[in-house]
């Protein structure tokens, strides 16, 4: 439940995008919708950066046993 809401983020990302690709340039939405995905874009790069670390401190080796508090 809570990847829901970065799963929804990630899924208008891809529409923002998708709709950009379909405006012409000459079109007064085509700005705003640069700016809309760009923000989209930096809100996903930032929840990224920090979720990483914390992976990558929680992942075992195979073979490692893994116990809490040690």
């Amino acid at each position: 439940l809570l990847y829901k809401p970065v799963d929804r983020v990630t899924r208008s990302t891809l529409v923002l995008h998708d709709l950009l690709k379909h405006t012409p340039v000459s079109h007064p939405d085509h700005p705003l919708l640069q700016d809309a995905l760009r923000i989209s874009q930096n809100f996903l790069s930032s929840i990224n950066e920090e979720i990483t670390p914390r992976r990558q401190s929680m992942t075992v080796k195979k073979g490692e046993v893994s116990l809490p508090g040690f």
